[in-house]
C-alpha cells in the first residue's frame, strides 16, 4: 500500500510539474493542459479512495 501511495505522490508531482511548466499559448496547449488537468484530478481521487 505505501509503494501505491508513493507511486501516486510521484505522479502527482510530476504532472502538477507539467501543468506549470506549459502555459497556453494556443488551443492546442490549453487541449494538452486540459488533459494533464485532468490526469492529475484522477490521480488525486484514487489517492483518496485508498486512503479513506
Amino acid at each position: 500500500m505505501k509503494r501505491t501511495l508513493s507511486a501516486l505522490d510521484k505522479i502527482q508531482d510530476r504532472l502538477e510539474k507539467e501543468l506549470d511548466s506549459s502555459p497556453a499559448m494556443s488551443e492546442k496547449d490549453a487541449g494538452y493542459r486540459s488533459g494533464i488537468s485532468e490526469a492529475l484530478v484522477c490521480v488525486m481521487e484514487m489517492r483518496r479512495s485508498l486512503t479513506s
